[in-house]
């Protein structure tokens, strides 16, 4: 029944801009750096690469911050939750969903599941365009698929840990917009305090896609951990709080 559920939940989102977004925002982002190596990798990109003892894969990810996408996920992971859950609020489909023979409490975790499906998604055609950006300018060191491996465990966990904080929200508020507000205001300056290196960026779930590059010193297997444990404590507080609401 819970993988029933999954799927209803993702087949509900294929009218909505939720698709779209997942699919446009990585391409997009790694258009604007195809651009940028273009014009910048022989005359800048690749000597200051050189000059670092980077590849040039590296450099790629590293001028990725012009784009903020990293900074960026835990605001479209807060937008991928609230997504799900607006569909539900404003058809009244709750009214539907809470008929099914089943916990209240899978039907939260379907709609967290469903969302770290479509961030995969996103991450996943980011790594990729990512590889075809290189490839296009003509990167001439082979690629690192352990290198992109890492940086995808490490962002998908990392974001995974602050949707449950957003799954909480969007939960108890019905105005979705007020857990996207709080993710748009706390990213933003959490990317402000990661790049003027402040130190509590390292214990910032915000923060902790933006060491997913590896060339930011920083212990990740804390950062992980500290991931995995909101990741438990947030979804159970969700699941909870979800099975007490009498209105919705």
């Amino acid at each position: 029944m819970l993988v029933r559920l999954i799927i209803n939940d993702i087949y509900k989102q294929r009218r909505s801009m939720l698709i779209f977004m997942v699919i446009a925002i990585p391409i997009f982002t790694s258009v604007l750096l195809a651009i940028d190596f273009g014009i910048r990798y022989e005359s800048y990109l690749y000597p200051l690469a050189l000059k670092k003892g980077i590849t040039s894969w590296s450099m790629l990810l590293l001028e990725q911050k012009m784009v903020f996408f990293k900074e960026y996920l835990p605001l479209f992971g807060a937008i991928i939750i609230s997504s799900l859950f607006d569909s539900e609020y404003k058809n009244n489909g709750w009214t539907l969903s809470l008929t099914y023979p089943v916990a209240r409490g899978k039907i939260v975790i379907s709609k967290f599941v469903a969302s770290l499906i479509f961030m995969s998604i996103m991450l996943i055609i980011n790594s990729l365009s990512l590889i075809v950006v290189g490839k296009i300018v003509g990167f001439p060191e082979a690629i690192n698929s352990r290198y992109f491996v890492k940086m995808f465990f490490i962002q998908f966990i990392s974001v995974a840990g602050v949707m449950t904080i957003h799954l909480y929200i969007t939960i108890k508020n019905k105005n979705v917009l007020k857990s996207i507000g709080v993710a748009a205001i706390i990213t933003i300056v959490s990317s402000d305090l990661f790049y003027r290196g402040i130190s509590i960026s390292k214990y910032n779930p915000y923060s902790f896609a933006s060491f997913s590059d590896g060339l930011t010193k920083a212990n990740l297997s804390l950062q992980i951990i500290m991931s995995v444990v909101l990741i438990f404590i947030g979804l159970f507080s969700a699941v909870i709080y979800f099975n007490k609401k009498q209105s919705y």
